[in-house]
C-alpha cells in the first residue's frame, strides 16, 4: 500500500450558510523530493458536487442552453450567462438522478437516455466541487420550454436551442464563457470529428 501524499493536521469550519461551508484546513503535503512540507493552511469551499447536462436534439443537431443572471459574473463580466443546464446533487441523490431532475426543472425536457462523459473539478485551488457531465441525446426530436426554473429557488431561465456549430462559434467569439458548457460543446465536436476520422 502506498503512503498517503498528505497529512491533514486540522480542519475547522469558519463559515456555514445553506449549502456553503468554508473550511480552514491545515495540512502537510509530500513534496516531489519525498519530504513533507511545512504545515500549510488553506481556505476551502465545500459546496457539494454538481451535474451538467448536454441535451442534444439529433434530428436538428441543436443543443439546449439556458440563459440566466449570475451575480458572481456581474462585477467583471456580462452578468447573464449562457450555460448548459446544471445544478447541485441533492443529499442522497445519485448524479444520474440529479441530471435528469435538473434537465426537467431547467428546460422541461425529460432525458430518454443519459451517458456520463466525465467528472472533473471546476476550481480545485479553492473548491471541493466536482461536476459530472452527462450527454443526453434525443434521436427523434426534443421539446423544451421557452422559460423555466424553480420559483422557490428564484430561478428565472430563458431556454435556447442552438445549432451545434453555432455554439462552437459562440465559444470562439466569447459569447459562451462558462467552463462546463465549453467542455461539453468541445466534447461533442470531438466526438463528431472522431466519427468522421474513422
Amino acid at each position: 500500500m502506498s503512503e498517503p501524499i498528505a497529512e491533514i493536521l486540522e480542519t475547522k469550519e469558519v463559515f456555514h450558510k445553506r449549502i456553503f461551508r468554508w473550511l480552514s484546513i491545515r495540512f502537510r503535503a509530500k513534496k516531489f523530493d519525498g519530504t513533507l512540507s511545512e504545515p500549510i493552511e488553506h481556505l476551502v469551499l465545500n459546496r457539494g458536487d454538481s451535474v451538467g447536462i448536454l441535451l442534444h436534439d439529433l434530428a436538428t443537431d441543436e443543443i439546449v442552453l439556458v440563459e440566466q443572471f449570475r451575480v458572481s459574473a456581474f462585477e467583471n463580466g456580462p452578468g447573464r450567462l449562457l450555460e448548459i443546464p446544471a445544478g447541485r446533487i441533492d443529499d442522497g441523490e445519485s448524479a444520474e438522478a440529479s441530471a435528469k431532475r435538473e434537465a426537467i426543472e431547467e428546460t422541461g425536457a425529460e432525458p430518454e437516455s443519459i451517458q456520463l462523459v466525465a467528472s472533473f473539478y471546476l476550481s480545485p485551488g479553492a473548491c471541493t466541487e466536482r461536476l459530472s457531465l452527462f450527454y443526453c441525446p434525443f434521436p427523434t426530436g426534443l421539446t423544451v420550454l421557452a422559460h423555466a426554473g424553480l420559483a422557490h429557488e428564484s430561478e428565472d431561465l430563458r431556454v435556447h436551442r442552438v445549432p451545434t456549430l453555432e455554439a462552437d462559434e459562440m465559444v470562439k467569439n466569447g459569447t459562451i464563457i462558462d467552463a462546463k458548457s465549453i467542455i461539453a460543446i468541445q466534447w461533442l465536436l470531438a466526438q463528431r470529428q472522431a466519427k468522421l476520422g474513422r
